[in-house]
């Protein structure tokens, strides 16, 4: 059994395998329902190896998702083995907020098809189902739309949909090594400062809402708005990272773990709500 047939046993795509856009949207949509967006090994101190043995161990054989280093490189590499043509580019996610350091945060996708060159991720989280045209305008995927836009300097800019819980992202289209995301994989891995760190975070994508997990909170995001819930002991959040989440059991030390760094994540945002200026009358 080859690599590649592991990979699709893994996210469940028993379809055609060609490198054509149907093919690519199927396998799009099936990593998105079954491997999740998720920085529980960050938040238990392990830095991620963006290797092709790291990224298939982790993803096909422990059946865990990771960020976006991890998911769109694992993605990337499966579908240069099935025949595609494939770039990993750079991309930028709050650079408005964060300026220009912001670029190199995340890592994005551009797949050759028959019908063009196409956006893939499936390392943002709560982003698209299928992959988008490399096209300016509106791209609906019923409830939600997205829309690509290109400055005059050739940046693209995708703009998330409105119960999206980050605005969206910048790319560029020069081709880099999966190498070449090392660097910034390991600081966003391993800074105190990184918001990868600060909190632990497990998300995924649906057909009409997003599921989030943000420290001890809950979130259905949706286009009538949020629904947040707050976890309340240990066998809850090991219920709901397995049931609406997918992931294998963990060993009992990490749950312990992860369950108390979520707690003080949890405080610190709490404490951070109850004093901000805005409701200070």
């Amino acid at each position: 059994m080859t690599e590649a047939t592991e990979y699709l046993r893994r996210i469940g795509h028993a379809g055609p395998v060609r490198a054509d856009s149907d093919t690519l949207a199927a396998l799009h949509r099936a990593h998105l329902a079954t491997v999740p967006y998720e920085n529980l090994g960050i938040q238990l101190g392990r830095v991620p190896a963006l290797t092709r043995d790291a990224l298939f161990r982790r993803v096909v054989e422990e059946r865990h998702g990771g960020f976006c280093f991890e998911l769109n490189g694992a993605f990337g590499l499966l579908l240069r083995e099935l025949g595609f043509s494939v770039r990993l580019v750079r991309a930028a996610v709050n650079r408005l907020r964060d300026g220009e350091s912001a670029w190199g945060n995340h890592l994005a996708l551009l797949v050759g098809t028959e019908r063009g060159p196409m956006l893939a991720d499936v390392g943002f989280g709560d982003g698209f189902l299928a992959p988008l045209p490399l096209r300016i305008g509106s791209h609906r995927q019923p409830p939600f739309e997205f829309q690509l836009r290109r400055d005059l300097s050739g940046v693209w800019h995708l703009v998330h949909h409105q119960a999206g819980l980050a605005p969206g992202f910048e790319f560029g289209t020069e081709p880099l090594a999966l190498a070449d995301f090392t660097p910034r994989c390991t600081e966003l891995a391993s800074d105190p400062a990184s918001p990868y760190v600060r909190t632990l975070t497990v998300q995924q994508p649906r057909a009409d809402h997003s599921l989030s997990l943000r420290g001890r909170s809950l979130i259905r995001s949706a286009l009538a708005g949020r629904d947040t819930r707050e976890l309340t002991d240990v066998d809850e959040f090991a219920a709901v990272l397995a049931d609406e989440f997918g992931l294998p059991p963990l060993p009992p030390a990490d749950l312990a773990t992860l369950w108390r760094r979520a707690g003080e994540q949890q405080a610190a945002w709490n404490a951070a709500q109850r004093f901000r200026p805005s409701e200070l009358r």
